[in-house]
């Protein structure tokens, strides 16, 4: 510590830098270094983190590091597209304003093909930004300055959530309405045999609320039980279930299933009920 900061230079031991440029050689292997630096089989969960301010990444990692997490640092879409192609994260923390590609343009890039939850990191505050981000199958959207211990805190709870998945607790149970089949176990949702595609936390926010059918929550609640936290930006959830409905309602304005409980929230209900 100096000046009562964090002294910010040489990568911490429990993350790599990868980049070529500013980060640094990529290390030999694929192994964490312990502070003893003696090399280990990595077993931590992996965050990629997407951010091409130096000083902001190994902060971060430093306190990932902390919290038992593996991270990898990268300094632009590019070299993060290279990265998740040869080892896909459980993780990704994403700044939007990267040189060369934009940070949206790799989140709608990433979402082709991995459906692991997504941190943007990012000093764009405006609700343009958080819905386009949020609408793309980000999860959460943390704005510049932020706590690097609560982005930690965060990024646990995001992992946790992906891990267990908001459905365990009907594991092995299917539901099913109109032309459409709810399997929990298997995460997906069905029409006619052919799967619907959802992200992991469209499924997760259908599933919660298909597994709670008949009882109205608030976003608040929602963002505690399907996000897995306390507080944060609930625009997230109201983005959500649109584009959940727009997959499973044919007419949007007049859904038959995810329906708005005006001054209370949502809530699913069949219409054989």
């Amino acid at each position: 510590m100096q000046g009562g900061r964090p002294i910010i230079g040489t990568c911490p031991a429990k993350f790599i830098c990868r980049s070529s440029g500013p980060y640094g050689a990529s290390p030999r292997s694929g192994r964490i270094l312990s502070p003893m630096g003696i090399k280990s089989e990595r077993t931590a969960p992996r965050v990629l983190i997407v951010e091409d301010d130096r000083d902001i990444a190994e902060l971060v990692a430093a306190y990932l590091g902390r919290e038992g997490l593996s991270a990898v640092i990268v300094g632009s879409a590019e070299e993060a597209i290279i990265e998740c192609a040869a080892r896909p994260p459980e993780l990704l923390l994403l700044d939007l304003g990267l040189p060369g590609a934009d940070g949206l343009d790799l989140l709608r890039k990433f979402r082709e093909s991995s459906t692991a939850p997504v941190i943007i990191v990012s000093a764009r505050e405006s609700d343009e930004d958080k819905i386009a981000g949020l609408g793309l199958g980000a999860d959460d959207f943390v704005s510049k300055p932020f706590s690097p211990k609560v982005l930690a805190a965060r990024a646990k709870a995001q992992l946790r959530r992906a891990a267990y998945g908001a459905g365990a607790s009907a594991s092995g149970a299917r539901l099913i309405f109109g032309p459409y089949v709810l399997d929990f176990e298997g995460k997906l949702l069905e029409r006619g045999g052919s799967r619907v595609p959802l992200s992991r936390r469209e499924f997760e926010l259908l599933a919660f609320l298909a597994s709670n059918e008949g009882r109205t929550f608030g976003p608040e609640e929602l963002y505690r039980a399907v996000w897995g936290l306390e507080h944060g930006d609930l625009s997230t959830v109201a983005v959500h279930v649109q584009r959940v409905r727009r997959k499973i309602e044919d007419e949007g304005a007049r859904p038959r299933w995810l329906v708005t409980i005006p001054g209370a929230g949502y809530r699913f209900k069949r219409e054989d009920r």
